[in-house]
């Protein structure tokens, strides 16, 4: 077991040995290498950083994953030996290659920060001693749990002020969820490979990564995406807006950060053009049959202006294949009359009945609602939004007026077509 002083920058430095190749470390009967991984910045189309990744080896030159690697330590100061020593390796690599600009990505567990190690201590002297400015180091906390949550959110928040960055890795499995993000306060939050993949392959609601990207921002930190190895990854990761991407959609990690960086000018050529044609496909995609759907529903307006009859009003849509129900609310929100629904719509299951009364709803909170009455007369569209009615993205038309008995706002819930136009009669139903 390391003694306190073997835990020290002092102690650590004589794991390392230089050779022709740059630097490897010592550790038990194990070699250990660096290798890097650029970091691309979407927005500024540059890389901004580099993550350092554990290459060890046995000594007959068979590789050792970083995972069997830390399992196989017989103690916590073990654990702490090993994730230091390899920190000086990442920094002394990274410093010997002259990096000059950009972060430098440094894996920690966050057991390390549990024991109440002074982590700023080290990262101080770890700075000093490469010359690797503070401001360029992020530190990245691992998926593995904690025995004490809070103690790991104590000791970050002990570090503060701070110039160096904080990260928590493998965002959305296993040990990094939301609760972490709100007690660590960190500066960076990487997704997981497999919500990627899952992106990538189109399973399930591919509206949920946008969702979730944008309740990290609201959360105040920036959203890197890790293990990218697709155009259509990349793609779908680039309409959510995630700040950065990481994977080898840009190359294998490698020793040498310059050539693990060599084909990523080229690929910056070619991101934002595919984007462009993406972006196109895709809107042209949520047009198909929305042509004439606001003056369908100005004509529904006029009819219920003129009658006062939901049905008679509805009548107006219906010609439109993606109309799924049509109704009503005044001027705070509220609905008092049953929706009408179109007679195709199938029932709305009976596990989910109790929440379509269809009367006494408020939807005073829905941006449809707020934006047509912002704008009284003209059609406001807005979505997608999931619709448990239909099983799948839904939009609303809404439309402010005014008839003698106060302010009304129609609404118009439809889904892009994916059949050719049917024909509709009007029938009462739930709607979302």
């Amino acid at each position: 077991m390391p003694t306190v002083s073997g835990l020290t920058l002092s102690g650590l430095l004589p794991h390392l040995v230089r050779d022709e190749s740059g630097w490897t470390a010592t550790w038990r009967a194990l070699t250990l290498h660096s290798a890097f991984q650029p970091v691309l910045s979407v927005t500024h189309q540059c890389v901004v950083g580099y993550e350092g990744l554990l290459r060890a080896f046995d000594p007959v030159g068979l590789p050792v994953s970083p995972e069997v690697l830390f399992s196989g330590t017989r103690s916590a100061a073990d654990s702490r030996e090993l994730d230091r020593i390899a920190r000086c390796l990442h920094v002394a690599n990274f410093m010997e290659q002259g990096i000059s600009t950009g972060w430098l990505f440094l894996n920690t567990r966050p057991q390390v920060f549990e024991t109440g190690w002074p982590q700023r201590t080290f990262i101080d002297e770890l700075s000093a001693h490469f010359g690797l400015p503070q401001e360029r180091i992020v530190i990245e906390v691992l998926e593995q749990p904690a025995d004490d949550e809070s103690a790991v959110a104590s000791m970050l928040a002990a570090s503060q002020p701070r110039d160096f960055l904080i990260a928590i890795d493998d965002f959305g499995t296993g040990f990094s969820n939301f609760d972490r993000v709100w007690r660590f306060r960190p500066d960076i939050v990487k997704l997981d490979r497999s919500l990627v993949a899952r992106a990538g392959k189109h399973e399930g609601d591919d509206s949920m990564i946008s969702h979730l990207i944008a309740m990290l921002h609201q959360s105040g930190t920036l959203v890197l995406a890790e293990g990218v190895e697709t155009d259509e990854e990349l793609m779908i990761l680039m309409q959510a807006d995630v700040d950065f991407v990481q994977g080898f959609w840009l190359g294998q990690p490698k020793s040498s950060v310059q050539d693990a960086c060599a084909g990523v000018p080229a690929l910056i050529e070619s991101m934002w053009t595919k984007f462009a044609a993406y972006e196109l496909a895709r809107a042209g995609h949520q047009r198909l049959g929305f042509e004439g759907f606001a003056e369908a529903v100005l004509a529904a307006a006029d009819a219920f202006k003129a009658t006062g009859d939901l049905q008679q009003a509805a009548q107006k849509v219906w010609h439109l294949p993606e109309a799924r129900r049509v109704f009503i609310t005044d001027g705070q929100g509220e609905q008092t009359q049953a929706s009408i629904t179109a007679a195709s719509v199938p029932p709305i299951p009976l596990r989910l009945a109790p929440l379509y009364s269809d009367t006494r709803s408020n939807w005073s909170r829905r941006t449809y609602f707020k934006h047509a009455l912002a704008a009284p007369g003209r059609v406001a569209m807005m979505g997608p939004h999931y619709s448990l009615a239909d099983g799948q993205d839904c939009y609303t038309a809404a439309i402010a007026f005014d008839r003698d008995d106060g302010t009304h706002v129609l609404c118009v819930d439809f889904v892009p077509a994916t059949s050719p136009a049917d024909t509709r009669s009007g029938g009462h139903g739930a709607k979302r």
